[in-house]
């Protein structure tokens, strides 16, 4: 049961046995229970096994999963510790005991005796009185005070609490952190939270890989300034790149079109654009749909783009850049400075352009405010992989260090060494204006000969992080002049078998990395992940896109769950995996499906997958149909051989639960498809209209 319904399923209690039932199957488990007394017989399984067999069977029900919004991290950032001790609630005049299950310096999880009801935000007193008897611990013996997160939970959970810490106490702060540090060896941390941002990160950085947009980010001003190129970016970005008037992507998304954009964030923009050939040069439209509507040229400019057989249609989603102090620290001085100057992020998908071919010739002239004029600024495409700077192999290495800038002298150590460059660890952080000349002494490894004289080596600081404690060094001159060059060569060459390398996988930068997850936190449209396994194809995760409220809400069901059975069946599933690996070289796949309910007011409801032109009208007529959408669910398989995880959590979970990181990889192993879903009924209306007789002019009165 827990498998077929993994979010639905909830505890029910007989006769001391306890079953996982989905709501459906519990109601007839009592059912059976009442006509067969109370009592359990071969019967009453049967029965309730046929009943599973024939709920299996039904082909639109997809599994609800609940709605995911990606994070940069664990939900919690403290560490947190999986221990048992009493606990007193202190209300008005009365006391609740309940029992701890985790404990973090600024959140509490309880354990209730009996079902407490108390709301989300509600204030509530916490003391510890046995871990108040510890040494240095008796400062928890004062209630502080706590505040509800969520409020009370359901279900099985119903007796559980979550708290967190409202009232700032050096003495409970120094308290708590001593006492879980000194735990922690022996009682472990809670692998809960890294499963499952590792599980959320995996399945953004599939969005981000083989979705069809690619992420986009500008300045503050609304130059583009880095794009990032997903599997089939280079394809994407190929009929933009211009040879000789530079780079038609900044033409396209001019800095006055993304300000625009900005002031109103919260709705997509549907952009057209296409190229008309002269005999000397290529010509260049664009145009959004509401620049298009208040001209009244949107008939026209999309003739035109069909007569030139270059119409495109990009959906642009943009939000502003967000930066914590957390993503910040994290970061060295060369990411802090690329990064600080971005304001402004846009996912830009394309999407297959309406057709409209009128028999009348072509006039070109009343699209001229749609001109563009091609800017030479080029665009720089960031590959999502890139390989290390330093190409040679790294050594683990630690030996004391002191470094003179501008005659202060700086101590510390190496961290790793290699020929041309090493890492430095300071005892007291410094700032650096980048890139500065400093002379290197290793006042140990000096003594080791008159051979070698290592002292005053000429080095560059070309990158620092660590809060400024860490510096990355590359040697100045010539290497095969240069002193330090000659040495760590010779060590390295001669102590090959003594050093440990550090590791190569899995090496990312850490502004690369940024950039992939603020695309992550920021998704085109909501996304649902398919897993597939012997039963068939599930709802392995969805992905919230919290600008598609509309969208959301109708692909959501009465639990506020991610329903992709509102739009796909498990046979229309089927048959797009089907046609997805046919040798024709698609790798995605577009389906329109729209919905819509009958005029009578009975509540029927009506769903059409790719509907002909005549039955899309039929569908906008307000005295048949009412509420009409129109979803564009966009499908690429996915294969687990194709996707290579970045996740630097990924080491940490294994580290904590080893089971917990066997059934990531099940789960991922069995990630088949990917579907996007986006909202195109103001398109399809427009579309309608397309093939509509044009409206007379009216006459002028009297």
């Amino acid at each position: 049961m827990r498998s077929l319904f993994p979010e639905q399923c909830r505890l029910f209690r007989h006769q001391g046995l306890d079953h996982m039932l989905p709501p459906r199957l519990e109601q007839r488990f009592q059912q059976l229970l009442d006509d067969y007394h109370g009592e359990y017989t071969r019967g009453l399984y049967e029965a309730l096994i046929a009943d599973l067999a024939a709920l299996r069977k039904q082909p639109a029900m997809l599994n609800a999963s609940p709605w995911h919004l990606p994070a940069f991290g664990t939900r919690r950032k403290e560490t947190r510790l999986q221990f048992v001790t009493p606990v007193l609630l202190h209300g008005k005049g009365t006391t609740v005991q309940a029992n701890s299950l985790n404990i973090s310096v600024g959140g509490l999880l309880l354990h209730l005796g009996a079902p407490l009801t108390l709301a989300d935000g509600t204030d509530i007193l916490v003391s510890f009185p046995e871990l108040a008897q510890q040494p240095g611990l008796d400062c928890l013996a004062r209630p502080g005070r706590y505040q509800v997160i969520g409020g009370q939970e359901r279900g099985e959970e119903s007796n559980r609490l979550k708290l967190r810490r409202q009232e700032a106490s050096e003495e409970w702060d120094k308290a708590l952190h001593d006492f879980i540090e000194q735990k922690r060896p022996r009682y472990g941390s809670d692998a809960e939270d890294l499963y499952s941002t590792t599980l959320s990160q995996c399945w953004g950085q599939a969005l981000l890989e083989t979705g069809l947009g690619m992420s986009l980010f500008c300045d503050r001003q609304g130059g583009i300034r880095e794009v990032l190129s997903n599997r089939f970016g280079n394809r994407l970005l190929e009929h933009w790149r211009l040879r000789d008037t530079g780079d038609l992507l900044a033409s396209l998304l001019p800095p006055e079109r993304i300000m625009r954009m900005a002031q109103n964030p919260a709705h997509p923009v549907l952009l057209y654009s296409f190229q008309l050939k002269g005999q000397q040069q290529a010509y260049y439209f664009a145009a959004d749909q509401r620049q298009l509507a208040d001209a009244g040229l949107y008939r026209e400019f999309i003739a035109e783009g069909n007569r030139t057989g270059s119409l495109q249609l990009y959906y642009l989603n943009i939000r502003p850049v967000t930066f914590t102090d957390q993503v910040i620290e994290s970061l060295d001085s060369q990411g802090v400075q690329r990064l600080q100057q971005l304001g402004w992020h846009l996912w830009l998908t394309p999407l297959p352009a309406p057709e409209y071919r009128p028999e009348d010739k072509a006039n070109i002239q009343p699209l001229a405010p749609f001109l563009l004029q091609p800017q030479s600024r080029p665009v720089s495409l960031v590959p999502l992989r890139q390989p290390s700077l330093r190409q040679e192999t790294r050594f683990r290495y630690e030996t004391p260090v002191e470094l003179e800038l501008n005659g202060q002298r700086l101590p510390g150590r190496t961290e790793d060494i290699s020929a041309s460059g090493l890492k430095i660890l300071l005892d007291a952080p410094f700032e650096l204006a980048l890139p500065a000349r400093i002379a290197l002494t290793l006042p140990e490894l000096d003594k080791l000969g008159r051979a070698w004289k290592l002292r005053g080596l000429d080095y560059e600081v070309v990158n620092q992080s660590g809060g400024g404690k860490v510096l990355h060094l590359h040697l100045l001159g010539e290497p095969k002049t240069h002193v330090g060059f000659q040495f760590f060569s010779a060590l390295l060459e001669q102590n090959q078998d003594k050093l440990r390398a550090r590791p190569q996988s899995h090496h990312q930068p850490a502004w690369l990395m940024w950039l992939s997850r603020q695309a992550q936190q920021q998704p085109p449209s909501p996304t649902f992940l398919l897993g597939r396994n012997d039963s068939g194809f599930y709802v392995q995760g969805a992905i919230a896109c919290l600008a598609q409220q509309g969208l959301m809400s109708f692909l959501s069901n009465e639990f506020q769950q991610a329903y992709l059975s509102r739009l796909i069946s498990r046979q229309l599933m089927q048959s797009i995996a089907t046609a997805l690996h046919r040798p024709d070289g698609k790798s995605h796949l577009m389906v329109e499906i729209w919905t819509a309910s009958h005029a009578d007011g009975e509540g029927k409801s009506v769903l059409v997958v790719n509907p002909t032109p005549a039955r899309q009208a039929e569908l906008f007529d307000p005295g048949r149909y009412r509420q009409p959408r129109v979803s564009l669910a966009v499908v690429n398989r996915l294969q687990l051989r194709q996707l290579d995880f970045f996740i630097p959590e990924w080491q940490n979970l294994t580290q904590t639960a080893l089971h917990k990181t066997q059934l990531l990889e099940q789960q991922l192993a069995e990630l088949a498809a990917l579907c996007q879903v986006f909202d195109l009924t103001d398109l399809a209306l427009s579309r309608v209209r397309l093939s509509a007789p044009a409206a007379s002019p009216a006459p002028l009165p009297g």
